[in-house]
């Protein structure tokens, strides 16, 4: 280890990247959870909560330690030391080439994640690995440092040189530290305030009719402003990505959307029942644990709220536990939950449960809910609104990994007739069944063979009635794409709704056959608004 005594610039740079680093690796870590269950066992080393934030300062502190450095090795050649000796290759100089080159490929990849550009899948797989690397990087040398030479390797970090005892030294450091707090604080309130995709809503006159059909067929949409957005993150799909399209129309009083997205099948089989020798059983993958990525409906959630913070208005709060005094999620990839108290909207379109009613579940994430004994599934802020009557119901008493009971079977054999195929064939197949054309499970009417197929979900009426019928909708998958249309007053009045109104923030995620693996994006959509007629 070299006795050279280090520049103030280089004492404020190597500890601010050392701090950076630590963050960034940490969060980052912790969102890779979400789609890279190899991390998931370490997951009790890594933060939970609302890390997307702490992974994008970080991230800025970074990048602006890295362009610091950049300035200095230009100085450096443009005004060299003469009077030093070349340095000669060796085992640190080698291991910090390869850290550097790591950290340039981090900091460029999770850039262009952040801008939405490019192939997300393998971008994202490059920014992974190359954040694996650091990992090693920082064994290799800090590691390797503090080995050889104990915690005193620390305070060559922060070593004064014998002039330190004057003030300089230690006055340009504070006012490095200074001078790098502004501009982080600067470059964070840049990108917090100004990187939202922006998206035109046009206004049409009052008496216009737009058919909630998912066909957009109307002119009206054919004037609409066309936001493209590349989303990923998500399971299934095209290596888990989804590239979606968004139009928006108002007329003063309601607010229309129109939205496409990639997915290469039409998903309707909803957690089929199957018949086997102990009785029947429900087909899944992962429903025991909450995240079914096999035997699940095609869904589409919207997210609206006044707030603009990255990761869904600051409501996802990631990790197994990170509520404390809240029971822990079965999955380990965290909660949605608003910790300001702020109301936020969430409209969850499903191809299976809503489509039919040519509804949009009307949802919303608020303060996390208070625990309800005997529940299976604690939800923590995301929650329904209310409604008055009207809903679709599992066909299961009781629900068990293993065999279930059904509340309802078939009056005639041949109504499960249609359902009798493999499921791994595309079929344009309405998998719902009506309550009153079901009777009562009774042993003695169970006499279907092995193997029978029946569909799980079990309409009781047409549609909700009441709060959470508050946005229609209508979504037709053709050709690889799924077409959705919806619609909703621009003020409900309700408690569990909030006003549409100019700037207001937006995400989407797309689901493929998945329960909660759904596609994401880091920068806000904001609707402007033209004026009201």
């Amino acid at each position: 280890m070299s006795d050279k005594v280090k520049s103030p610039l280089w004492i404020l740079l190597h500890s601010a990247a050392l701090i950076a680093v630590t963050c960034s690796l940490s969060s980052g870590l912790r969102i890779a959870t979400l789609d890279k269950p190899v991390v998931i066992s370490i997951a009790e080393l890594l933060p939970q909560g609302e890390v997307h934030s702490v992974h994008f300062i970080s991230a800025l502190l970074l990048s602006l330690v890295a362009t610091g450095y950049l300035i200095s090795r230009v100085s450096y050649f443009l005004y060299p030391d003469r009077e030093s000796t070349p340095k000669r290759i060796n085992y640190h100089r080698v291991v910090t080439w390869g850290g550097v080159s790591l950290l340039t490929t981090s900091l460029l990849s999770g850039w262009i994640l952040f801008a939405g550009m490019g192939p997300l899948f393998w971008l994202r797989s490059i920014h992974f690995y190359s954040a694996i690397g650091l990992t090693f990087y920082i064994f290799l040398h800090g590691g390797i440092y503090l080995v050889q030479f104990g915690l005193r390797v620390l305070l060559f970090i922060l070593k004064p040189s014998p002039s330190s005892r004057k003030s300089l030294p230690l006055v340009s450091i504070l006012l490095g530290t200074i001078s790098l707090s502004f501009l982080l604080m600067g470059g964070w309130h840049l990108i917090h305030r100004y990187s939202h995709h922006p998206l035109q809503v046009t206004t049409i006159p009052p008496g216009s009719i737009i058919d909630i059909d998912g066909l957009a067929a109307e002119p009206q949409w054919k004037e609409a402003q066309t936001l493209a957005l590349r989303t990923d993150g998500g399971a299934n799909f095209y290596d888990g990505r989804s590239d979606v399209q968004l139009k928006a129309l108002q007329n003063g009083q309601e607010l229309f959307l129109h939205i496409t997205w990639q997915d290469p099948d039409e998903s309707l089989a909803h957690l089929p029942l199957r018949k086997t020798a102990k009785g029947w059983e429900i087909l899944q993958s992962g429903y025991k644990a909450f995240d079914e990525k096999r035997y699940y409906e095609d869904k589409f959630a919207i997210l609206l709220s006044e707030n603009c913070s990255f990761a869904a208005a600051g409501t996802a709060h990631l990790g197994q536990s990170p509520l404390a005094g809240k029971p822990a999620n079965w999955h380990g990839k965290g909660y949605h939950y608003s910790n300001s108290g702020q109301l936020h909207d969430l409209w969850h379109w499903k191809a299976v449960r809503t489509n039919k009613m040519y509804l949009a579940d009307d949802n919303f994430i608020g303060k996390p809910d208070k625990v309800r004994p005997g529940a299976r599934r604690y939800t923590a802020g995301y929650q329904q609104d209310g409604k008055e009557s009207g809903a679709y119901r599992m066909n299961w008493k009781w629900y068990s990994p293993t065999t279930i009971t059904p509340k309802r079977l078939p009056v005639k054999i041949d109504q499960l007739a249609p359902y009798q195929y493999p499921l791994e064939q595309k079929q344009n197949q309405d998998w719902t069944i009506s309550w009153f054309d079901y009777q009562p499970y009774s042993a003695h009417l169970d006499q279907f063979p092995q193997g029978t197929l029946m569909p799980s979900v079990l309409y009781t009426s047409n549609r909700f009635e009441g709060d959470r019928a508050d946005v229609r909708a209508r979504g037709v998958w053709r050709d690889g794409h799924w077409s959705l249309e919806l619609v909703r007053r621009l003020d409900t009045g309700s408690a569990q709704d909030i006003p549409i109104v100019d700037g207001i923030c937006m995400w989407v995620s797309a689901f493929d056959r998945a329960q909660i693996a759904h596609t994401r994006h880091s920068r806000a959509i904001q609707l402007n608004l033209e004026k009201t007629l």
